[in-house]
């Protein structure tokens, strides 16, 4: 069975790996290559709700950080961790509201996944809630891992369908991060949850 605390461990890399991206050129635009910051500057819409991943990662990974050397989950961790995980889904809601193109059949089947994707955060996280305080951490970060998934999709179709040049080097370090996240993750949500235990941090 899988322990939540290594389990958190193994993701803080990867979580920093994704915040690192924030700032490292990923997809070319206007003619130059351009990093995820580069499309918040001065954006006050639709960029800032799909880039939300590569912000709140590295806050996710000290929030972690903290737990593992208290050595216990108080409730501000828990309750900030949940905040910041779903902010983290208004990745996959953009490309659900918005899909890749949206002129398509192809494009509405890409939009669906990012809403499902969607739910499927929400409902990792709606189970977590009553789960001792490691585990809950850990299926929160899962849940993070999942509300990511449509947005290193994105960056994969676009390496893939406009060929590689469109992309920097940020690209598959964020897609790399992320698989890294999702085989982190994988054993803890394939098996049946801890007992509930007292709530108390």
């Amino acid at each position: 069975m899988a322990n939540p605390r290594r389990t958190l461990r193994r993701s803080v890399p990867p979580l920093w790996l994704i915040g690192l991206c924030l700032f490292l050129p990923t997809v070319r635009a206007c003619e130059r290559l351009q990093s995820p910051a580069d499309f918040l500057v001065g954006d006050k819409g639709w960029f800032i709700a799909l880039l939300t991943p590569y912000v709140v990662a590295q806050i996710l990974g000290i929030l972690a950080i903290v737990a593992l050397a208290r050595g216990r989950v108080g409730r501000g961790i828990s309750v900030a961790t949940a905040g910041l995980v779903l902010a983290g889904g208004s990745s996959a809601v953009a490309l659900s509201m918005v899909g890749f193109d949206g002129r398509r059949f192809d494009e509405a089947v890409w939009s669906c996944l990012a809403g499902a994707a969607f739910v499927a955060g929400v409902l990792v996280m709606a189970r977590a809630r009553h789960l001792e305080p490691w585990t809950r951490l850990a299926r929160l970060h899962a849940a993070f891992t999942i509300f990511t998934l449509p947005l290193a999709a994105l960056i994969v179709r676009i390496a893939v369908g406009d060929g590689l040049h469109k992309i920097g080097v940020g690209a598959p370090l964020f897609v790399v991060a992320v698989a890294a996240l999702v085989v982190v993750h994988a054993g803890g949500l394939s098996r049946a949850p801890d007992p509930v235990v007292s709530s108390s941090a």
